[in-house]
């Protein structure tokens, strides 16, 4: 056989592997590009509430709250509750959009609910150190109390000036003042101060995990007073696997199919 021929075989015969494992490769990532196609993101929006300010923000009154949660239609909530007060539907001092917006909303049926705050005992356990540590602020160094307190008076009374929607009680200007507040508060209270407003996010972003992993391809909305709200956003935006929805300044409309909760 001339050399030419052997070297063209030779050839030939190399190449089919190759062009196997070419045809092979394609075949998986199109199953990978299908499969991708036929599971939907898990969606998580969190939504600040104002408690008892909602009276005092005609621009983000609980009937706005409501028509928000309406519109984004969420499978699954997770909520600034204790489980016992869920459970009961207690009523609320602070928090008035549970009793006024939330409670009447679960009772249509079909949704998930995650209470994020702990049950007692870790309730006290975890909000008792983090109290402690405010008292011994005010106590120790009454001036610099009076003064934080004169600053967030202020920059309460200039956001209920700006809060004119419901987008900017949830946009980046309001993230961006709790989080100096609570930076400030940090540096001011001391580190048991800070280590109680981080262990009591923490808490509910283990919360907010659980739901996510639970229920994958869902709309999950975290209902949350607006000073957590940044702490959350912080930590959930660019995850792998969820989408992080805008909320209400760009609003993911769609019409509610109700479902079936297990153990419900």
């Amino acid at each position: 056989m001339p050399a030419r021929a052997v070297a063209t075989r030779i050839g030939r015969e190399q190449g089919r592997p190759t062009m196997w494992l070419r045809w092979m490769v394609a075949g998986l990532l199109g199953v990978s590009a299908w499969a991708g196609a036929q599971e939907p993101a898990t969606e998580v929006a969190v939504l600040s509430t104002l408690h008892r300010m909602h009276g005092d923000v005609p621009g983000y009154g609980l009937d706005v709250l409501a028509g928000d949660l309406e519109a984004l239609a969420p499978d699954v909530l997770c909520i600034e509750v204790r489980p016992d007060r869920l459970a009961e539907r207690a009523p609320e001092q602070v928090k008035i959009e549970y009793p006024e917006v939330v409670y009447p909303m679960l009772e249509q049926g079909g949704y998930r609910v995650y209470p994020m705050e702990p049950a007692e005992p870790a309730y006290s356990v975890m909000v008792e150190p983090y109290r402690a540590a405010q008292e011994a602020f005010v106590a120790g160094q009454p001036e610099a109390s009076a003064a934080f307190d004169a600053y967030v008076e202020g920059m309460y009374a200039a956001l209920r000036a700006y809060w004119t929607s419901s987008a900017r009680v949830n946009d980046a200007v309001t993230d961006a003042h709790m989080r100096a507040k609570h930076m400030l508060q940090d540096a001011l209270f001391g580190t048991a101060e800070a280590e109680g407003w981080e262990r009591w996010n923490r808490h509910f972003l283990a919360v907010v995990d659980r739901a996510l992993d639970e229920n994958p391809g869902k709309r999950v909305v975290v209902l949350v007073g607006a000073e957590h709200a940044y702490w959350l956003r912080d930590r959930l935006r660019g995850r792998p696997g969820i989408r992080l929805l805008g909320t209400v300044e760009s609003p993911e409309r769609r019409p509610r199919k109700p479902q079936a909760v297990p153990g419900e």
